[in-house]
């Protein structure tokens, strides 16, 4: 579960690298089968789901690399996560005259 952790690291000057070392984190320490929840104040499941395809084309392409090691060789037919769920949707709010949501939870698997 994540609530937060992903919204701090994207607030990181070297924010695009630091989340990419998060997914590659998490596909370390989750085992296959194995489902993270993410909960994210700052971005919309659709840019969840964009970000987890961008992770999985990465690694895809890492993997046919002739320099792939074999952990990396493992991905290149099995991306690391599988969008699963829109775990919820959250009411919109009114702030400062302006009206919306940007909470999400989503689910991903690990594969």
């Amino acid at each position: 579960m994540d609530k937060g952790t992903l919204d701090a690291i994207g607030l990181h000057p070297d924010g695009p690298i630091k989340r990419i070392m998060y997914w590659d984190s998490v596909s370390k320490l989750l085992a296959p089968g194995g489902i993270i929840v993410i909960t994210s104040c700052n971005h919309t499941k659709d840019e969840l789901v964009q970000e987890v395809e961008n992770f999985n084309q990465r690694n895809i392409a890492i993997s046919q690399e002739p320099s792939a090691t074999k952990d990396q060789e493992t991905h290149r037919d099995h991306p690391p996560f599988r969008y699963l769920n829109h775990v919820r949707t959250y009411p919109t709010f009114m702030f400062g005259g302006s009206v919306g949501s940007r909470v999400a939870t989503v689910a991903f698997l690990r594969n």
